[in-house]
């Protein structure tokens, strides 16, 4: 129980007090969410990759499984939520609804924010490998299943190709296979762009809660919570073994797993009529009660 409530209080409780600065700022003095998420998106977030990457020193045989554990990941709970929505006979748009909220979590503001308390840059370097491989798959795979036909193959690989973090990933392994020294007032510029990066995620998390609304679905709210924070962890303990990441590369990985589904969500259900207002709620109600299948996914785990 000590050990629970230290998770809470040292590493949980500083994101959402952060985060609370965000839902003030958009209740009550109504700034604008979008432009700060983009600022993040395209300019800090892609810093915040690189850096950590390049000075994270991590071989290349760590970098290559801990991309298969978030691919293996994805698919499995892909998988999963797809025999539930048979199971239960849901509709085409509540099972496509399902899946994204089930293989898609918030990995970044939340995930990368949590794994830096608790395990400092070495444990934030792991963490961004599962973030930027599972926005790759959220930008590609997760437009397509959203669309649920309405874009060809071509439109979705367009929005891929535009999405700032996969160049940023694709420069570190330039960086690495030339051995590549960067001029140190560049690296740093870079470094410092990337140190912004976790403080505004917070922020913006914060201010995407304030204006999250929605209606309770139980049909679809207790599948998409149990897969996402109660199996979840388990799952990725298992994928964890079976690829054998051991120490800080298994830790992050299933904390990151462990996250509750990505606020993205709501925007794909929004564009493509995904019954938006039940996801928003589904997204909204997970988030709020993470730090607690979060911080249990910790202790019981020994992570």
């Amino acid at each position: 129980m000590n050990n629970l409530l230290t998770v809470l209080t040292q590493n949980i409780l500083p994101i959402f007090l952060v985060a609370a600065f965000g839902y003030a700022l958009r209740r009550w003095m109504h700034m604008d969410t979008r432009d700060l998420s983009r600022a993040v998106f395209y300019c800090l977030s892609p810093c915040l990759v690189f850096s950590s990457l390049v000075n994270s020193q991590l071989l290349g045989d760590e970098l290559l499984r801990l991309s298969a554990f978030t691919l293996l990941t994805t698919a499995v709970m892909g998988t999963l939520a797809w025999l539930t929505a048979k199971a239960l006979r849901l509709s085409r748009t509540e099972t496509v609804a399902l899946l994204l909220l089930t293989m898609f979590v918030n990995g970044g503001n939340y995930g990368l924010t949590l794994n830096q308390l608790r395990y400092g840059e070495d444990g934030l370097a792991r963490a961004i490998v599962y973030f930027v491989t599972s926005t790759v798959v959220l930008y590609s795979l997760g437009i397509f299943l959203a669309s649920t036909g309405h874009l060809t193959w071509r439109q979705s690989l367009a929005r891929l190709w535009r999405m700032p973090p996969l160049y940023a990933a694709g420069l570190v392994l330039l960086v690495y296979w030339l051995e590549l020294e960067l001029p140190t007032p560049l690296m740093r510029g870079i470094e410092i762009a990337g140190e912004g990066a976790i403080p505004l995620m917070l922020l913006v998390l914060g201010m995407q809660l304030a204006d999250l609304r929605g209606h309770i679905h139980w049909r679809m709210l207790i599948p998409a919570l149990s897969l996402r924070l109660l199996l979840a962890p388990f799952i990725g303990a298992g994928i964890a073994a079976l690829l054998n990441l051991q120490d800080l590369g298994r830790a992050t990985a299933i904390i990151e797993a462990s996250m509750p589904s990505a606020v993205f969500n709501i925007v794909l259900a929004t564009e493509f009529d995904l019954n938006p207002a039940v996801v928003t709620s589904i997204v909204a109600i997970g988030t709020l009660i993470s730090p607690l299948t979060v911080a249990a996914t910790i202790t019981f785990l020994g992570l």
